[in-house]
């Protein structure tokens, strides 16, 4: 009886919602608002759990009383049962912090209203073990639709956003894909860096500091921080940054910091005054600290500087060998400002390339599957509208792509070096299925031969940006080192004086102090 009891009312609510299902789409809101509000009533007894008390053996009635101290952006992701997507935060009481991720539809609803510094309640998740590549506790609760998450007002006695700093000199002593907050004085910025990510496909942009503090031996240690994403903040050299969840990666055989969850500058603590009194007490007895960002400073170099570090590169390990911990480096990327000097033009600059497009052998460490890419091997002409390649694609029309020598100077030096597509159409200033149209054209079209010609001579001889990479080689049984192009721009002499005038003042800053 009663639950017939407890039924008619259900019942009776039922009957109306086939007039509503037309506008279900104009009601999403309101029935997620609905649904956390209807569900604000699991923890009937209202107890609040400490967060030291939660643990994955005590099922999902609990409920907690935090504040978010950290909120992550939404990350998409596919894997065998299909897309997916989630968003992480960080949640903090009087007794502790955990981690939190919200899954599928909880991300539609809860994005939105979970808000970095309120204070919410929160219950019906399910506390698990923590992944240590993601999370930084020990324990993490999943949320779900389910969930039932309310703001309420703020309570001074939660904490807010606090860093756990790590030396650096520590950094070198830490797993690979842990996570790190450091408190450290910049020391170099590059240009933000935008380019076609090859994992995925996609436009990305990221943007180096260099980093030091007084730990470790001599009381100097630097690294490097890499951002992902345009940032709004302006970095200087010498602004101390305390850095949040930062991951330590290797590259190289060297470990650095990635992607850090949130960052401060200049915060006003005496813990940053004082490095940044160690940092001037350093300075002056030393100089400025020389931080390695990926293989140089982060600011434009001299071809006889490039050569003069590149001398000191040793040979990559075999396949399937780790890098020696404290080897020299195999790579190095160097930013350049130089003129092109020759281009030859015995051959065609560019190749046919197979269109096919096929599985990226690149993983993707946030679980987000690699795109397709082209396959791009060389094809060859077996008859009329019929090219194949060597993995046994064929096709009717190859696609072109870049790949050339050219030689570039400055007042230092010289350098030859190797382009390839991405690096070479800008300067061009045209896709490589148009010169290849042009130089097939050009023994017997006068128009052709003389556009060929134009866009040739005014790549010469101007003045341009390039992002090197240098490698060290074994070539015809003599080592050599060999210089690709990831990146080439001509120079935007407006931005470039701004850039020199920002490092001008940086340097006076740094000098006045």
């Amino acid at each position: 009886l009663h639950q017939q009891q407890q039924q008619q009312p259900q019942q009776q609510l039922s009957q109306p919602q086939p007039q509503h299902r037309q506008r279900q789409p104009q009601q999403q809101p309101q029935q997620q608002l609905a649904g956390m509000v209807v569900n604000s009533g699991v923890n009937g007894s209202g107890t609040i759990t400490p967060i030291k008390e939660l643990s994955q053996y005590g099922g999902s009635k609990f409920k907690i009383k935090a504040r978010v101290v950290l909120k992550g952006d939404v990350r998409k992701f596919a894997n065998a049962r299909g897309d997916g997507q989630f968003f992480k935060v960080d949640l903090a009481d009087g007794s502790g912090e955990i981690s939190g991720t919200f899954f599928g539809r909880a991300v539609d609803i809860f994005y939105t209203m979970v808000q970095q510094g309120q204070v919410y309640t929160f219950a019906r998740g399910a506390v698990k073990a923590a992944n240590p590549r993601y999370d930084k506790t020990p324990l993490c609760i999943m949320f779900e639709e389910q969930s039932v998450i309310e703001l309420v007002p703020d309570d001074e006695g939660l904490p807010g956003l606090k860093f756990d700093c790590t030396p650096l000199s520590e950094i070198d002593s830490k797993e690979v894909n842990c996570q790190v907050d450091v408190r450290a004085i910049i020391t170099a910025v590059t240009e933000p860096h935008t380019f076609i990510s090859k994992k995925s496909n996609k436009e990305v942009t990221k943007q180096e500091l260099g980093l030091w503090d007084n730990s470790g031996i001599g009381g100097s240690t630097c690294t490097e921080v890499t951002f992902w994403g345009a940032q709004n903040a302006t970095f200087s050299v010498g602004s101390v940054i305390l850095a949040k969840n930062a991951r330590v990666s290797e590259w190289n055989g060297a470990k650095s910091l990635n992607s850090p969850a949130t960052f401060e500058l200049d915060r006003d603590e005496p813990q940053a005054s004082s490095l940044k009194a160690h940092f001037e007490d350093y300075r002056k007895r030393n100089g400025l600290p020389v931080a390695r960002v990926r293989g140089s400073n982060g600011a434009r170099r001299t071809i006889a500087e490039c050569r003069e570090e590149d001398m000191h590169l040793a040979l990559p390990p075999p396949p399937g060998q780790p890098f020696e911990a404290g080897a020299p480096r195999s790579v190095h990327n160097h930013v350049v400002l130089g003129t092109v000097t020759f281009l030859p033009l015995d051959r065609m600059p560019c190749y046919p390339a197979c269109p096919e497009l096929v599985e990226s052998s690149r993983g993707s460490s946030t679980g987000e599957p690699a795109a397709k890419r082209q396959c791009a091997k060389k094809l060859t002409q077996e008859g009329p509208g019929f090219w194949a390649c060597m993995n046994g694609h064929t096709c009717s029309q190859p696609n072109y792509r870049y790949i050339c020598r050219a030689g570039i100077a400055d007042a230092t030096g010289s350098l030859e070096i190797q382009l390839y597509d991405s690096a070479a159409e800008p300067l061009f200033g045209c896709p490589a299925n148009e010169i290849a149209r042009l130089w097939e054209l050009r023994e017997t079209d006068d128009a052709s031969a003389k556009r060929l010609q134009q866009i040739t001579t005014r790549l010469t001889f101007r003045q341009s940006c390039f992002r090197l990479t240098a490698k060290k080689e074994v070539w015809q049984e003599e080592e050599r080192v060999r210089y690709g192009v990831n990146e080439g721009s001509v120079v935007d002499f407006v931005k470039e004086g701004q850039r020199l005038l920002r490092d001008v003042n940086a340097t006076a800053a740094v000098i006045s102090n």
